[in-house]
């Protein structure tokens, strides 16, 4: 049986990964342009995919 891979996350499923609050999270939609969200009416959406890929450039960034 194949294993089924989330490819969107929720701001909340973002937030428990990042281990960042709610106000932290909205702030990195609102601002940070090379974050991987997008927007579908009102619904925040994040690539899980490159989720990871924004994490490796924040850090190679410091």
């Amino acid at each position: 049986m194949s294993k089924v891979v989330k490819q969107l996350l929720t701001p909340a499923e973002t937030r428990e990964r990042l281990g960042i609050g709610k106000n932290r999270m909205y702030e990195i939609l609102a601002n940070d342009k090379t974050f991987p969200a997008f927007r579908l009416n009102s619904t925040w959406f994040i690539n899980a995919d490159k989720l990871q890929d924004w994490i490796d450039a924040q850090t190679n960034n410091r």
